[in-house]
């Protein structure tokens, strides 16, 4: 593998993910908020080895691993090196931005795995093999470029890729054992495959392609994508008995742009879809559709529609698997990390300062997008934070070392040097070049560097600053408003880069890079970095509390310190925006607000987590009495203890007032058994919408509450004398409009009228600031 890490405890770790928990996990989808385009998987035995795209970045084709399709972990690369010419090596002012290697097929046969990579940069089309993906050698063969292309092996020995777009599919024969294209072998269209019959149209935005030939009980199944005019991105799957011909197609999927990939089982006879959707500024996200079998055709299990969530055995690791702090104290690059375009290796070291990561200048150059040596780790959504400390004694007049939020529209944060003094700038700019925009003195050649990114689906923005001490961040600059560009093809990327302006030979040395989901974070991979900082808990005074103390009380609110740790973060929130009207905690995407009893968390839809550090007294029985509000009769939750259940699902009252009322509180309770000592426990939205005050745990089962709810004091109501505007907002918070309503009949009748849509909006008194949730059904 190179200078980069195989890893060796990755085989311990991923066969630890193979101890499945006896209660499905509710995963969302994209099961990876993660730029992980073009998919292709394969199973062996009961393991999962998936190819994405990563196109100009090197090593290239990441090959990916999982035993439960919910934790991947990347287990190695293809090749280390696609081409050395000039665009692959940014040399000579050309580069391989948007090219490099593009839609990968991985496959496995008779003991080895073979992936096969189309390149724009060589014009060729790379087979690459072997027989151990974690840490074997790679073989490569070249062949003529093919867009596109799936590899497959018949059961009766013979070879072929299927490849092309438009209308129709081309097919080649390979050599039977995959060494070249087969002299005299077959080659053309596959009979019957046509996409304009399937879509009843000729005009397109992409006419079709991504193919993905499968064998299932003896048929034979192409997958392709295609993107009508005026339509969504469609999966399309055509069958037939023979391999090249007899062809008959229909669609799969067409929702949402939740489209190309193939299909493949689980051990246990299940059938998924892995495809992905092109989701703004992160990138091409994957999903997994749950799938079955009607009358010989693959059809998705939730129908039309992509499914928002999924049942897995585990949750997603953290940061998706796909990304790792580092403090650059091993001699090799954790698997996490890729170069932006080939390495320069004789300019970059772990070794010339160990614990460090140096950069040295091998030339000039006028813009970071040309920088050699350039790091990077992907982003990841819906918010994730990444920084470093750089130390530039070393540099030379000119030289800027720092961090770059590397996407066609991006943004940087460096370190300096300008004759014997050092600033710290915020740059910004597009694919076609940057600009200065600010520029600050520094007192030292180190500075802590931070990038913040925003990453909603279809949006972001990234955020820029600096501290001198490690703890106190400082805005800099212009946010980022980014986008998703084919120019460049990938999302959004952190990068440690150092380039010379001025005079080549200058060093920077980088001492770790944290990433997170917030500033608070700092997600540590076993095998990659050094030890984690645990998850730590937090009360009212701050981040510096003891565990949760079980028996007692533990406010809703004051869930654990965001990550802190391998774990990752202490909550999920599905918009991960805080809608609520309270200043505590305000930082966090939790919907926090004020009631007459203190600071509750509402807004909880399904899927939803909080997380907390408890340490229980004695193991043994507890009653737990949980003080809840729902409007509906849908809404409940369950617990968690260390990623085991340790309640059923546990329906919340609806309000006893026959009104849309969360303030109206219930107690919910259960009794559970808890071990000893200190443990993370979680609890999860499992029905929308419901709001959640506090949690109390009393020893014994079948306990009494010592604290009932004893009329609490009602929140706003609608019904206030006079005539009342009120705002009324999607969950997104968008503004929709504005009702004069005098009653609660009044407001729901009004706010029916004016939404298009069934769904839960925010209904806000814009005379006394109070909000109200309003579900509407069309």
């Amino acid at each position: 593998m190179g200078l980069f890490s195989k890893m060796a405890k990755s085989a311990v770790v991923l066969a630890a993910f193979a101890v499945v928990n006896s209660a499905a996990v509710k995963v969302n989808n994209p099961i990876m908020y993660v730029d992980s385009p073009d998919p292709s998987i394969v199973r062996v035995d009961d393991a999962y080895y998936m190819v994405t795209t990563t196109m100009h970045f090197a090593p290239g084709v990441p090959v990916f691993k999982s035993t439960d399709l919910a934790q991947w972990r990347t287990v190695g690369y293809a090749y280390q090196t696609l081409t050395n010419n000039d665009q692959q090596n940014l040399n000579g002012g050309k580069d391989a931005y948007g090219k490099g290697s593009w839609a990968s097929s991985i496959r496995y046969h008779k003991g080895f795995f073979y992936v096969l990579t189309p390149s724009y940069t060589t014009g060729k089309t790379h087979l690459y093999k072997t027989a151990d993906v974690e840490s074997g050698q790679w073989s490569e063969v070249q062949l003529p470029f093919y867009h596109d292309p799936s590899l497959f092996f018949d059961d009766d020995g013979t070879v072929w890729v299927f490849y092309g777009s438009g209308d129709q599919i081309s097919y080649v024969q390979l050599n039977d054992d995959a060494s070249g294209v087969k002299a005299g072998g077959k080659s053309g269209k596959l009979g019957g495959v046509s996409v304009n019959q399937v879509t009843g149209t000729s005009n397109y935005y992409v006419q079709q392609e991504g193919s993905h030939m499968e064998k299932v009980n003896g048929e034979y199944y192409l997958f392709t994508i295609s993107w009508p005019a005026g339509k969504s991105r469609s999966e399309i799957v055509y069958r037939s008995k023979s391999l090249l011909s007899g062809f008959s197609g229909r669609y799969f999927l067409s929702d949402n742009g939740v489209a190309q990939g193939g299909i493949f089982d689980t051990p246990d006879g299940k059938w998924y879809a892995l495809l992905f959707r092109d989701s703004g500024p992160v990138g091409r996200m994957s999903h997994l559709v749950p799938m079955e079998w009607k009358d010989g055709w693959p059809v998705p299990t939730s129908g039309s529609k992509a499914p928002s969530t999924i049942d897995l055995p585990e949750s997603p690791l953290p940061g998706y698997g796909m990304v790792t702090s580092d403090d650059f104290e091993s001699g090799e690059l954790a698997l996490e990390w890729q170069f932006n375009h080939n390495p320069d290796n004789k300019n970059w070291s772990l070794s010339a300062n160990p614990g460090f990561f140096r950069i040295t200048t091998g030339r000039t150059d006028s813009r970071v997008v040309n920088a050699k040596n350039t790091l990077t780790q992907r982003s990841f959504g819906p918010k994730s934070s990444g920084r470093t400390l750089v130390d530039g004694k070393g540099m030379k007049d000119g030289d800027m070392a720092g961090l770059v939020a590397l996407q066609d529209d991006k943004g940087f944060v460096a370190l300096a040097k300008d004759g014997g003094n050092y600033k710290v700038v915020m740059y910004s700019g597009n694919k076609d070049g940057e600009r200065l925009v600010t520029s600050e003195n520094l007192s030292d050649s180190k500075v802590y560097l931070r990038i913040d990114f925003d990453l909603p689906i279809d949006r972001g923005t990234a955020y820029f600053y600096y501290s001198t001490d490690g703890s106190s961040w400082k805005k800099i600059g212009n946010d980022v408003k980014l986008n998703y560009d084919l120019h460049m093809f990938v999302g959004v990327r952190w990068g440690l880069f150092n380039f010379a302006t001025k005079q080549a030979g200058g060093y920077a040395d980088f001492d770790w890079f944290k990433v997170g989901t917030d500033v608070n974070d700092e997600i540590y991979l076993d095998g990659a970095g050094s030890e984690p900082v645990p998850q730590t808990p937090f009360c009212a005074a701050g981040e510096n509390c003891p565990a949760n103390a079980i028996p007692g009380k533990i406010e809703a609110e004051d869930f654990d310190v965001p990550g802190k740790g391998k774990d990752g973060s202490s909550y999920y929130d599905s918009d991960s925006e805080n809608h609520g009207d309270s200043d505590y905690r305000k930082g966090t995407g939790v919907d926090l607000y004020k009631k007459a009893t203190g600071v509750i968390v509402g807004y909880n839809s399904e899927g939803d987590w909080l997380e907390y550090t408890v340490n229980v007294k004695e193991a043994g029985d507890y009653t737990m009495f949980a003080a809840v509000a729902a409007a509906g009769s849908t809404s409940s939750f369950k617990l968690s203890l260390d990623g085991k259940d340790i309640t059923e699902e546990l329906s919340v009252p609806a309000a006893s007032s026959g009104e849309e009322n969360y303030d109206d509180y219930n107690k919910v309770k259960a009794n559970v058994k808890l071990p000893e000592g200190e443990h993370v426990l979680r609890f999860t939205v499992v029905g929308s919408w419901l709001d959640i005050d506090y949690f109390t745990f009393v020893k014994g089962a079948n306990a009494t509450d010592p604290d009932p709810i004893v009329g609490l004091a009602k929140g706003v109501r609608y019904n206030v004398q006079g005539v009342q505007t009120y705002g009324v907002y999607g969950l997104n918070g968008k503004f929709i409009g504005r009702v004069d309503a005098s009653n609660n009949f009044d407001v729901r009748s009004k706010v029916n009228s004016l939404v298009k849509e069934s769904g839960v909006y925010i209904v806000k008194s814009l005379t006394t600031g109070n909000t109200h949730r309003l579900s509407v059904t069309k």
